[in-house]
């Protein structure tokens, strides 16, 4: 059976084949430090504690913990792009980071204060920026009335797990907010 002409004299089923071979030799983790989007070139630092980049605005994230930080002193480094492509560093409090009035970076460094860093919790934050529509990182938003809504679209959906792990992720943000008080 052919398939859209694969396996014809025009495109034989081992068409290209060999190609395949050279992008997987070598060490593609080397090269894997810069991500060009656009007109940005974003660096993801391997030893943060949180990194994020949004292919639509070309920003990008980078959360550290701040050379005088403590538990007493909760500060957070965030470096990176902004949507114009120039290079930002933000010094974030998280103890006095509001949820419901507050930028994306705020939520992310707060996000990394909390624990919050696995895979599953990069795609929450990536799907609760969009949700939320702002513009840009820096940008105020209300975040627990955006991830409060997606909630209902994963109970609506009947995807439980997603709606376990927003529910878990916002828990873990009020109780830090309320133990802060």
């Amino acid at each position: 059976m052919i398939v859209n002409g694969i396996g014809t004299a025009e495109y034989p089923a081992w068409y290209r084949a060999g190609k395949a071979e050279s992008y997987v030799k070598g060490d593609f983790g080397a090269g894997a430090k810069e991500i060009s989007a656009a007109k940005n070139v974003v660096h993801l630092a391997p030893n943060t504690l949180f990194s994020i980049y949004d292919a639509k605005t070309g920003e990008s994230a980078n959360v550290y913990r701040a050379d005088n930080y403590s538990e007493d002193n909760p500060l957070y480094l965030v470096k990176g792009m902004d949507k114009n492509g120039k290079e930002y560093e933000q010094t974030i409090d998280v103890s006095n980071v509001n949820p419901s009035n507050c930028s994306y970076t705020e939520m992310l460094a707060l996000n990394a204060h909390t624990g919050n860093k696995s895979d599953s919790n990069f795609l929450s934050m990536a799907i609760m920026k969009d949700k939320a529509g702002t513009a840009s990182y820096h940008e105020k938003a209300d975040y627990l009335s955006t991830v409060y809504a997606l909630m209902d679209d994963m109970k609506a959906l009947g995807n439980w797990d997603g709606y376990l792990r927003y529910d878990k992720w916002i828990n873990d943000i009020l109780t830090f907010c309320k133990n802060k008080s």
